[in-house]
């Protein structure tokens, strides 16, 4: 899936809460359970996905597609 093309209800429905495989704009792939996603509205500069440290934490514009796992 990719999150970009979906509204903030739909993340939160599909990854909140869940462990999640992000495939980066780097290629790579990284897994984190999320959670919190935070947006401009927490003021933030863009859509995060929070995980349990700050190396967990990945922006939107860093990822390609996500999968709940």
């Amino acid at each position: 899936m990719n999150p970009r093309k979906m509204s903030i209800q739909e993340i939160d429905q599909h990854f909140y809460g869940r462990n999640v495989e992000f495939t980066l704009n780097n290629g790579k792939k990284k897994t984190i359970f999320v959670q919190d996603i935070l947006n401009e509205e927490d003021d933030e500069p863009e859509l995060t996905f929070i995980g349990d440290s700050i190396e967990n934490e990945i922006g939107i514009s860093d990822i390609v597609s996500a999968e709940a796992v």
